[in-house]
């Protein structure tokens, strides 16, 4: 049986890739360019099972993150960055981090149909709605730019 409460294990969760991230930042830190150089499939492995906030009217078939993994990547080391650009706690900056991807992270299973439509047609694949931010967006913004409804 686990020492830990329900909660608890579910933000260690966070908490574990937040520390990956960390890490994985580091070793690039240094590169003038600030590119990131980790795959976004990171994220599946690490969490397995992110939070799942429904499936689309139309049905299922297609796992989507509802902000996507590469914004949420690029975004923790623009973080990491930032405290490293104001002498921040790293530490400080890491559990930051791991309370962004507790927000964000999320799923909800949609058509192939749809899918494509916010990759390709609407270009959202790897970006969000336009005037969506990091302090008040809306994890579903892009479904719901796309008109995409949720059943739970």
């Amino acid at each position: 049986m686990s020492k830990f409460t329900a909660e608890e294990l579910h933000f260690r969760t966070y908490e574990r890739l937040a520390w990956v991230l960390r890490h994985l930042w580091e070793e690039q830190k240094d590169d003038p360019k600030r590119e990131v150089r980790v795959h976004s499939r990171l994220f599946d492995v690490l969490v397995g099972n992110p939070r799942n906030l429904g499936k689309s009217l139309k049905g299922g078939g297609h796992k989507e993150h509802l902000v996507p993994c590469a914004l949420l990547r690029n975004r923790a080391f623009e973080m990491f960055w930032e405290g490293l650009d104001s002498n921040k706690d790293l530490t400080k900056v890491e559990n930051d981090v791991a309370h962004m991807l507790e927000k964000y992270l999320a799923i909800a299973h949609i058509t192939k149909e749809e899918a494509h439509h916010l990759d390709h047609v609407l270009k959202f694949k790897t970006t969000m709605p336009p005037n969506w931010n990091w302090e008040n967006g809306l994890v579903e913004a892009r479904l719901e730019y796309a008109g995409i409804k949720l059943t739970v």
